[in-house]
């Protein structure tokens, strides 16, 4: 059985990566084996209008239309000189990624394949499942507790884009803080 979902990581990567290249895309980072709970790819940041073309433009409602062409504007005035942060994440089946926040950004969420279960809420207390379905969006706010999961027999695929709260003090891959983690990651943030 291993060597099927080896095989089947390798291939739906590998699908990804070409579907991306097909919208125009230019990767500038494939993470697959590190990241226990499936991966992402990340594109270049002259790739952008590419990345909203090809997974945020079609299918949006009007609230939502209007929400991220405000952001995307001020991303554009304020943020040129950025490191890019859009990027597909890619949940392997029956997995999890830490149940976490972010400091210094908030996050746009769309499924691109799904089923995909997502955890939130403001405080471990009050935490909540949403079950999203391809073509929908959520927003997870900075500071907001967060997690996502594929379903046992599904890869969940999420286009994201981060929204930098100070362009001055941009957000990284580093800006993680775990509260809970199937994998004890908690205690391993980079930022304190």
């Amino acid at each position: 059985m291993g060597d099927y979902w080896s095989r089947d990581r390798e291939l739906r990567f590998n699908r990804i990566e070409a579907e991306a290249a097909g919208f125009g895309l230019k990767v500038m980072e494939v993470n697959k084996k590190p990241k226990p709970w499936g991966g992402f790819v990340r594109f270049e940041r002259d790739s952008l209008d590419a990345f909203r073309r090809a997974y945020w433009h079609k299918g949006l409602s009007p609230y939502w239309h209007d929400v991220l062409a405000g952001l995307w504007q001020a991303e554009d005035l304020e943020q040129r000189e950025l490191t890019l942060d859009a990027k597909l994440l890619l949940l392997e089946p029956g997995k999890r990624f830490s149940l976490q926040a972010h400091r210094r950004r908030s996050e746009l969420w769309r499924v691109i394949e799904g089923p995909v279960l997502i955890v939130l809420g403001n405080s471990e207390e009050e935490l909540h499942d949403i079950e999203m379905r391809p073509g929908e969006i959520i927003r997870i706010r900075s500071g907001q507790l967060h997690r996502a999961a594929a379903p046992a027999l599904h890869w969940g695929v999420v286009a994201e884009f981060w929204h930098h709260d100070d362009p001055a003090n941009p957000s990284s891959e580093d800006d993680v803080v775990r509260h809970a983690d199937d994998y004890d990651r908690v205690g391993e943030d980079s930022e304190e």
